[in-house]
Order: C-alpha cells, then structure tokens, then sequence
C-alpha cells in the first residue's frame, strides 16, 4: 500500500512538471528535459557496464546535456542540432576506436545511447517546438500521458484482474488482462485530449480533431506496450531489476520514460502525415 501511494505521489508530482513545461515552454522546457535526459545517459551507462562493456559514451553526455541550449541559441533550427548529434556520433566512433581494449564487441554498443534513448528524446522536443502550435501541445501531452495513462491502468487493472501472462519470459509481471486495460486508458486519454486541449487552442484553429486523438490514444496504447517490453529486455540482459531509483516507486528515469519513448517517434509520424 505505501509503494502503491509513493508511486501515486511521484506520478502526480511528474504531472504538475509537465504542465509547468508545456505552460512555460521554450528554455523551461529545454532545461528540464534536458535535466532528465542527461540522467537517462547516466541509466544507459550503467546498463551498458552491467553487461560487461566498456564503451565511450562522453559525447552522448555532452549531446543531451547541451543539445538543448544550442536548439534554443539557434533559434529552434533543428538542422543545427542534427549538426551537433552527428558530431558527437563521429566523436564517439572515433574515440572507440583510439581507445579499444580487447573486447571488440563492445563497439557494437557505443552507439546504443544516440538510439535509444537520444533519438526518440529529440522526437519529443521535435513535437513540441516543430509541429504548429496549435498542434504542438496536444501531440505533446498525447506522446507523454496516452501511455503514462496506459501504464497506470495495466498496473491497477493487472492487480485486480489479472491472471494470463503476456510475455513471461521478458516480463513476468505484465498480463493480457493488463495490456487490454493500458490499451483503454491510453485510448481514453486520447479522447481526454480532445477536450482539454481547449486550455491551449488559441485562434480560430480548435486543434486536433476527436478521430485523430482517439487513433493516436490507441496506437500509442499499442506502441507503448512494446516500448515498455523493449526496456524490459534491456534489463534482463544486464540482469537489472530497474534503470536507477530516481524516482520514488517508479524506478529510473527510463522506467518512466520506456513506453514514451516509442511513442514519441510514432506520434510525431502521425502528425507529419496528418499535416501532409
């Protein structure tokens, strides 16, 4: 009962962040999750030791500790900070290669933190300061709380109800009959969207359209399922139980953010269509 409350009270705090991010924006928004991103390359460093690898991972601290204030110094030109990141992955390359030991395989994974989770992190930023404003927010919230909502859910309707083991042999905690209900709280956070996102719509254009958030509620109920699994495997091969204990109840940063990290891509590729 106490972890069941911590965990509430960490969600809620989380929440009150996203909003101070979304009504402030611009720099507050870029330095916070900036903060955080910088903490998940610190979770993936540790992951990658616990494996057994030793990689050269000092640009990828460097990328999400400033790719932040160059995006916001440039005036949100994202062609700069491709610039950057791409540097930083030559930096990387070229460093592992100076300063390879014996363990050649370890070069396999140097690249592992610009993917994941760098490049689904710059698809969140991407939706907020690329899309329309009046679009901007609303695939914002729908990239962050369809899939905490859809997290929620699996974990209080899996308590309740749940009995058949989705993927036992990634994670033997998840069940069908969680999944079913992260997909309706993911869905119905969607719908939520609609309606809320009156707050913020400005102008003549209301925002996104209910059919659009109901499917976007949807596929990031799906999307977010495997983000979560994805993270999952992760652990399992550096037989970690979770990323870090930053957050009280939830885990690392990663453990929050595992299911919004797929999602992020996804939504940003729904909205891209959706103005095409």
């Amino acid at each position: 009962m106490k972890k069941t409350l911590i965990r509430i009270l960490t969600g809620v705090f989380l929440i009150g962040l996203l909003v101070l991010c979304l009504h402030l924006g611009d720099i507050v928004f870029l330095l916070i999750f900036g903060g955080a991103y910088l903490i998940t390359i610190k979770e993936m460093d540790v992951l990658i030791k616990a494996m057994g690898k030793e990689i050269v991972i000092t640009p990828a601290y460097i990328f999400a500790g400033f790719f932040g204030i160059v995006y916001y110094l440039t005036s949100y030109n994202l062609s700069v900070v491709c610039a950057f990141a791409l540097l930083m992955v030559a930096a990387t390359m070229i460093g592992q290669v100076l300063l390879m030991g014996e363990d050649y395989s370890a070069a396999a994974y140097c690249l592992l933190p610009f993917v994941y989770p760098i490049l689904s992190e710059c698809a969140l930023v991407a939706i907020y300061f690329a899309l329309p404003p009046w679009m901007a927010k609303t695939a914002c919230c729908a990239a962050i709380l369809c899939p905490s909502a859809g997290d929620m859910c699996a974990y209080f309707g899996g308590i309740a109800l749940g009995k058949t083991p989705l993927a036992p042999r990634i994670s033997p905690k998840k069940t069908v009959e969680g999944a079913v209900f992260s997909l309706v709280g993911s869905t119905l956070m969607g719908v939520a969207l609609y309606y809320v996102q009156a707050l913020w719509a400005k102008g003549g254009n209301l925002g996104m359209g209910f059919f659009p958030l109901l499917s976007l509620g949807f596929i990031c109920g799906i999307a977010g399922q495997f983000g979560d699994l994805f993270a999952s495997c992760l652990k399992r091969s550096a037989d970690l139980k979770d990323f870090s204990e930053t957050l009280p109840g939830h885990g690392g940063i990663l453990d929050r953010l595992d299911s919004v990290l797929l999602c992020a891509p996804v939504v940003l590729a729904f909205c891209i269509l959706a103005l095409s």
